[in-house]
């Protein structure tokens, strides 16, 4: 009897049925395979994009809040530029070259003077003609009130993290793969976590059973899914320009976008304070119009370059060494890029003003921050859930 019973102990354990589960409960398990994985795969880079696109949204204001020294009165004039600006913003510049360029902003803005590139961006990333260093004037006192390189800062970073993740030649690809993947990611949640029209309001309200995290996972990813949708989806496109392009308008190849910076091309003449302000004395006289900026000039071009803001137009003044005539182009005054040529690129640039919140007002503008911010809620919260239910699952076996 207590052998027989010994040996019925010792003989193994009948396994557990498992549950039955209808084809519609083993798909929605499969899809929440594919979005627990993707979740796990991608939380490193759903964290920093996250983070780092809510960051641009706010893009000068940011800028502002993070270098108050730069404040100037609001009164301040930089057009009212003096040898003593550009004195002063020389000697702040000269252990990295000469001026070759300075802009003149609208009223309580600094006059910004800018050298040539003297070096190489972090990471090899930035304009073609390498890191340039700025000196900040304040129009009133003439002091130099800020003194630092074109890159490197932290705009500078957050713009390219999220856009390359400072992998310079392939970055803006693996960006955009990335935008693909959490758009895969979005769907599938809303897939899995979908209660059906009927039920929507009812699922959105906290479940005891649940927890804290698991409620807040769930509710902020539905509520600002579609978000999270539109901004991959942009995103991706502005990494794949040429790609989705091609999609809009076949046979109509997408330009690269240019980025200037580094100076004037060609061999840079060096010039003495005073020479700046004959120049702009010189366009001022030949056309009615406020002073936007002054580029040095080079030996190829003999001349100076001054720009202008007049009534509705812009104006380009052409100032020569030789004293000879200044010649005028005028353009019809414009904010940002010039309009788009052809569909791809009307296309393109809507998808870039929805990523980056140019457009939409201050409603989409705070959609898209906070849904920067949930995106990094969601990557964390979603490894966390998942660890402790793989822990409290290993307990209850071993028990």
């Amino acid at each position: 009897m207590n052998q027989a019973t010994t040996t019925a102990d010792a003989a193994p354990a009948a396994a557990k049925p498992q549950p039955y589960l209808s084809p519609a409960a083993k798909r929605r398990q499969a899809w929440l395979w594919v979005h627990r994985w993707l979740g796990i795969i991608l939380l490193i880079p759903m964290a920093v994009l996250g983070v780092t696109g809510s960051a641009q949204v706010w893009p000068e204001e940011t800028e502002a809040l993070l270098n108050p020294q730069r404040e100037v009165a609001a009164t301040a004039d930089p057009a009212a530029i003096s040898e003593t600006h550009i004195a002063n913003a020389r000697e702040a510049l000269a252990d990295y070259g000469p001026i070759v360029r300075i802009e003149l902003g609208a009223e309580g803005e600094p006059i910004i003077a800018s050298t040539a590139g003297y070096a190489d961006p972090p990471f090899g990333i930035g304009a073609p003609g390498g890191m340039t260093r700025q000196a900040y004037v304040d129009p009133d006192s003439a002091a130099v009130i800020d003194n630092t390189d074109s890159a490197g800062g932290f705009m500078w970073y957050m713009h390219f993290i999220h856009g390359l993740f400072l992998i310079p030649g392939i970055g803006r690809q693996i960006v955009g793969i990335m935008g693909l993947f959490l758009t895969i990611s979005a769907v599938t949640g809303i897939y899995v976590f979908w209660p059906g029209f009927k039920r929507m309001f009812a699922a959105l309200k906290w479940q005891k059973r649940d927890g804290k995290m698991l409620n807040i996972h769930r509710q902020s990813g539905f509520l600002l899914s579609i978000v999270l949708i539109i901004e991959a989806i942009t995103g991706a496109w502005i990494s794949f320009p040429g790609f989705f392009a091609m999609l809009v308008e076949p046979g109509v190849e997408q330009p690269e976008r240019r980025r200037g910076g580094g100076g004037p091309e060609g061999t840079l003449l060096e010039a003495e304070d005073a020479a700046w302000m004959v120049a702009l004395t010189s366009a001022t006289s030949a056309y009615d119009g406020r002073p936007t900026g002054i580029t040095a000039p080079t030996a190829e071009s003999g001349a100076w370059t001054v720009t202008l803001a007049g009534d509705g137009m812009d104006a380009t003044a052409t100032v020569p060494l030789d004293g000879g005539a200044v010649s005028i182009e005028e353009s019809p005054a414009r904010a940002g890029p010039p309009p788009p040529a052809t569909r791809a690129q009307a296309v393109s640039s809507w998808m870039r003003g929805v990523h980056y919140a140019t457009i939409g007002g201050i409603v989409w503008e705070l959609l898209v921050f906070i849904s920067g911010i949930v995106m990094t809620f969601l990557a964390i919260s979603g490894i966390y859930i998942w660890g402790k239910r793989e822990l409290v699952g290993k307990k209850k076996r071993k028990a």
